[in-house]
């Protein structure tokens, strides 16, 4: 059941990045992250509120899907909006696929799951892949290698958080609980991210835009919720790269929904085929 759950988390978080996409052409990051987060942290409690007792969140694991929540809701999420801001969602969104690869090196060192030579090959495949990826230029517009951090820092914030949430579902398995809890917390570092950047001005944006960017916080949050269930349910050496199979759903949802915005070349595809190589054996292992 847990690796439906990650494959089904994959197809909503694709979606989620075209829309995203869409909506970043005439806004900015940080308005698509605030109303993004807003969406899921409302749709969390709400659904808390009718499944959950209060007494519940009143326990110490709650630090722990506190912290992940930092990284993946709050930091991971940012770094990927302004990845595709910036290089696109055929290039950004692969990139922050390598997670799985950072997820299990940690998944071996902190929790002590087996990484075979299979998981090893894989993981070169990956890094391969995001190698051509970054060698690619065939967006609609200029882009620069340097800003291929983002994507790298958003992979390695998801990474961070798996891990930190496998460790709280090992103490208690309540994935409804954690999602919410991580949801909120990336909402709390919304308003530190507007005033960074000058204020609330930022998050001004048209009726068009506000729609992309509720529909994609929607497909987020089915994407969060799921994949909190899929991780409580396997381990995350083989849930993870499910999760990132989104790049695959992502690349191919832009060569048919962003054709005017993105191109898709053989360089693309290639990086990208190798990224799910990777992926693949590292599930199988």
């Amino acid at each position: 059941m847990g690796e439906w759950f990650a494959l089904l988390s994959s197809l909503a978080f694709a979606v989620s990045h075209i829309l995203i996409r869409r909506g970043l052409a005439q806004s900015n990051p940080i308005a698509g992250f605030c109303l993004s987060i807003s969406i899921s942290a409302l749709a969390l409690w709400f659904l808390a509120a009718m499944y959950l007792p209060l007494s519940s969140f009143w326990t110490h694991i709650i630090l722990y899907f506190a912290l992940s929540g930092i990284f993946a809701s709050g930091l991971g999420r940012m770094f990927i909006y302004v990845g595709i801001d910036r290089i696109g969602v055929s290039r950004s969104v692969p990139v922050a696929g390598s997670a799985p690869m950072f997820a299990s090196i940690l998944a071996v060192l902190v929790i002590g799951e087996t990484w075979s030579l299979q998981n090893f090959t894989g993981t070169l495949l990956i890094i391969l892949g995001i190698v051509v990826i970054s060698r690619s230029r065939t967006e609609k517009r200029d882009w620069r290698t340097r800003d291929l951090i983002y994507p790298i820092m958003a992979a390695l914030s998801f990474a961070l958080a798996a891990n930190v949430r496998k460790l709280g579902l090992l103490v208690e398995n309540v994935p409804l609980m954690a999602s919410t809890v991580n949801a909120t917390t990336g909402l709390m570092l919304a308003p530190l991210m507007v005033y960074a950047r000058g204020g609330v001005h930022i998050l001004r944006m048209s009726r068009r835009v506000f729609g992309w960017f509720l529909a994609a916080g929607i497909c987020n949050t089915i994407g969060m919720l799921l994949s909190f269930y899929a991780l409580a349910a396997g381990n995350i050496v083989i849930i993870e790269p499910l999760i990132n199979t989104s790049p695959v759903l992502s690349v191919l949802l832009t060569a048919i929904f962003l054709r005017d915005m993105e191109a898709v070349n053989l360089h693309v595809v290639t990086g990208v085929s190798c990224t799910v190589v990777g992926t693949v054996l590292i599930v199988l292992s």
